[in-house]
């Protein structure tokens, strides 16, 4: 199983997140958060922030499996974009 470091700064340059993908043993991806910006007081909880948790950290929660590390960037990224949105404006997603 591989496991990839990467990092992503939103569209705007304001914000700058670190993730670690990590290959599961069916192939699939989850993207782990390996760091973010805070939330400056926005509600922080795993529904509120799309969020999940397991014993090796936090990572993106999406509604599909992720079956390519490439799938597993794109929906990285949307996720960083839509947190941004939540945190400067209380913008839900």
């Amino acid at each position: 199983m591989r496991s990839v470091n990467d990092t992503y700064r939103t569209r705007s340059g304001s914000h700058l997140f670190r993730f670690r993908f990590q290959e599961q043993q069916n192939g699939d991806w989850i993207a782990y958060i390996a760091s973010q910006p805070d939330y400056c007081g926005r509600p922080d909880d795993a529904h509120s922030t799309h969020r999940l948790s397991d014993s090796c950290g936090r990572y993106v929660c999406w509604t599909e499996p992720l079956q390519t590390l490439r799938k597993a960037k794109q929906v990285a990224a949307t996720w960083c974009e839509k947190t941004e949105q939540y945190i400067r404006y209380g913008k839900k997603f």
